[in-house]
């Protein structure tokens, strides 16, 4: 049994992950689908999400919204992509993020991610 192994077994929540790409439709016309429309690449993988950052405060003029940033750990052979839109289901409830770089270990990979509301 590897590292891998030992640590996937502590994995109790799932994800799907959708790629953004260009889409040719039956018309010819290419379009680019982003977020839930994106290409499913994973399906109800097991993964662990970490508790929530607690979300950090960005002010712009006068708008001030706080950014909710969490870490998703998978088995080193699932690639999660920068950009990727993942739905994370947890104790029956839903989070959806955007994936930022993900550090790759030899046991794991632990990928940034980001609540993303404009796809929730």
């Amino acid at each position: 049994m590897t590292e891998a192994d030992i640590l996937a077994m502590t994995y109790d929540d799932s994800c799907t992950v959708y790629r953004p790409g260009k889409v040719t439709l039956p018309s010819g016309e290419s379009v680019f689908k982003k977020g839930l429309e994106g290409r499913m690449v994973y399906e109800d993988t097991p993964c662990a999400l970490s508790s929530p950052s607690g979300g950090k405060l960005a002010k712009s003029q006068t708008v001030a919204r706080v950014d909710t940033d969490y870490l998703l750990f998978v088995r080193p052979e699932v690639d999660i992509q920068p950009g990727d839109t993942v739905v994370v289901t947890r104790l029956g409830k839903q989070t959806v993020a955007l994936a930022g770089l993900a550090d790759r270990q030899p046991s794991h990979n632990n990928i940034p991610l980001k609540v993303d509301k404009g796809t929730a």
